[in-house]
């Protein structure tokens, strides 16, 4: 699990709610480091602020789909802004979903285990149906 968040309280938050739920996590505050981290550690799931210093999340979003380590990574992306302006845009950048900031723990869990036991469920009938 990859938190990925330029606001240190809000990343130790999203950190210690996962770490509590029995995720390993490794944190980013900006989109270059979150880039390499990413590639470097291939995790399941990623927790990714839109609103990054320097390499922003569409980009970083972008970036990783388009990698064969990271493309199926769940990518869950975070914003402060309206779900309505920004939810299709990080869809269409690859994000898998959309959290409106304040995003309270147990929705962060709740959402990244829904989203992983789909992307389970996918790989699993691709292997029955070969």
């Amino acid at each position: 699990m990859l938190v990925v968040e330029e606001t240190a309280n809000a990343r130790e938050l999203y950190s210690a709610e996962l770490a509590a739920a029995g995720f390993m996590v490794l944190e980013a505050a900006d989109g270059a480091t979150a880039i390499e981290k990413a590639l470097r550690f291939g995790p399941h799931a990623i927790v990714l602020d839109l609103m990054l210093p320097g390499v922003d999340g569409f980009k970083v979003a972008r970036r990783l789909r388009g990698e064969d380590r990271t493309k199926d990574v769940v990518l869950i992306a975070v914003a402060s802004m309206p779900a309505d302006r920004l939810e299709s845009i990080a869809r269409a950048a690859g994000c898998d979903a959309f959290l409106a900031k304040p995003v309270l723990g147990a929705a962060l869990v709740g959402e990244i285990v829904r989203l992983l036991a789909a992307k389970r469920s996918v790989a699993d009938l691709s292997r029955v149906r070969r």
